[in-house]
């Protein structure tokens, strides 16, 4: 075993070189850093080391040639470049990106050119390459994009704010042109919930943009990016601390003089589908709109009717139905559905295996009766989110139509 360690742990990308081998690892520290493990006569590997890791960022990726690593960090999201001198321990910064992603790093086989692909907010995915001794970065790739101007679209910046509690949480804002604070806000919850949202191009970000509503899209306990303990801040009956996180969002943005409380929307997919409705029924005089994107509802019916291996990695972030029936209750957004205020869209794809459909039909026949502006997008044709080019259109121009007629117009 290459990586004996307590409690959990990350491992990825080994790379052998001359009797070590190198790896991306978090073994006994929080965020994943790059390592060694020596290797012996035998090929029996030593005690894991560890040779360049940050406090404030978190080892993506890497590559080796000679005695040089490049390190693709996530700092908070935005990628950087760094390189690693394995003879001297030494750490030098690399250039400043043109993209706010970065991935698939590759050395030339001499080693003086990296290769890799960027792509952000604002900007398709090409791969660039840069010169190691001239410091040029280069675009070899052109990727068509034709009816979509890059110039025009909007690159977000980052936000650091507080949670209840006092943990320190972080978020992308993206403001529309010219755009007059305080005015619509549409929050946007990742889905994972161990993923991260990170500053890449998402249509429905730019069309709410384009319509004037700004987008915040926030990285609340149980993201992943922001180390071990972070990421498992939510499990189980932490649950509610993350949805409390929703209400510090919408304060984040109110205090700011960003977001006109009345005119704050939520949406999201998967898990972000969870955190829309958590936000709609226990804070629900925040946000006048909603959508929600095959997103849970009901844990009792979720844990009946999904895969059962979406359920069996679900016990341990949600909680045991067998165990812990009445967290899951308690946790479950349709037993306080009659809280709702907001008018909400609910869109889902008819084959989901992994959220079924009952969970969205629940929301829906829930709030006709009550009588709360309801919308309901089934496409009949997909599973767990949209892959079908026109339906991902449909889905953009169904979302930003609402929240354009319940934050704009209302």
């Amino acid at each position: 075993v290459v990586t004996p360690h307590e409690g959990p742990g990350s491992f990825s990308g080994a790379r052998f070189i001359e009797g070590a081998v190198l790896l991306a690892g978090d073994p006994e520290r929080e965020l994943v850093a790059l390592c060694r493990a020596p290797l012996d006569e035998t090929g029996r590997p030593g005690p894991l080391e560890v040779l360049a890791g940050r406090d404030d960022a978190e080892l993506q990726e890497f590559d080796v040639h000679a005695q040089t690593a490049a390190l693709l960090g996530n700092a908070a999201g935005l990628s950087e470049l760094a390189f690693y001198d394995l003879e001297t321990g030494t750490l030098t910064a690399g250039p400043d990106l043109p993209a706010e992603g970065a991935s698939e790093i590759t050395f030339s086989p001499d080693g003086k050119r990296l290769a890799f692909v960027l792509r952000g907010a604002a900007a398709p995915r090409d791969i660039w390459v840069y010169d190691r001794e001239t410091q040029a970065l280069t675009q070899l790739t052109h990727s068509p994009h034709p009816g979509v101007v890059f110039s025009d679209l909007i690159r977000p910046e980052l936000i650091e704010f507080t949670a209840h509690d006092g943990l320190e949480l972080t978020g992308w804002l993206y403001l529309p042109k010219d755009y007059a604070r305080p005015g619509p806000v549409v929050l946007s919850f990742h889905g994972g919930p161990e993923s991260q949202e990170r500053p890449t191009f998402n249509s429905t970000y730019q069309a709410l943009l384009a319509e004037g509503i700004a987008v915040f899209a926030p990285n609340v306990r149980g993201s992943t990016g922001f180390g071990k303990t972070f990421a498992s801040l939510d499990n189980a009956a932490l649950r509610v601390d993350a949805v409390q996180d929703i209400e510090s969002c919408v304060e984040a943005m109110v205090n700011r003089g960003i977001a006109s409380p009345g005119r704050i929307g939520i949406m999201g997919g998967s898990y972000g589908g969870y955190m829309t409705m958590a936000g709609l029924t226990t804070f629900p005089d925040a946000f006048a709109a909603g959508a929600n994107i095959c997103g849970i509802v009901n844990f009792e019916t979720f844990f009946a009717h999904t895969e059962p291996w979406m359920a069996a990695i679900s016990k341990v972030e949600y909680g045991d139905p067998d165990t812990q029936a009445d967290l899951l209750r308690s946790l479950s957004p349709i037993h306080n559905i009659n809280r709702v205020k907001g008018a909400t869209i609910v869109l889902h794809g008819a084959n989901d295996t992994n959220v079924p459909v009952v969970e969205a039909e629940q929301i829906v026949s829930a709030l006709k009766r009550r009588a709360i502006p309801v919308e309901y997008v089934r496409f009949e044709d997909e599973g767990h989110g949209f892959t079908k080019e026109q339906n991902r259109i449909t889905a953009t121009v169904a979302i930003v139509r609402w929240f354009a007629k319940h934050l704009l117009y209302s």
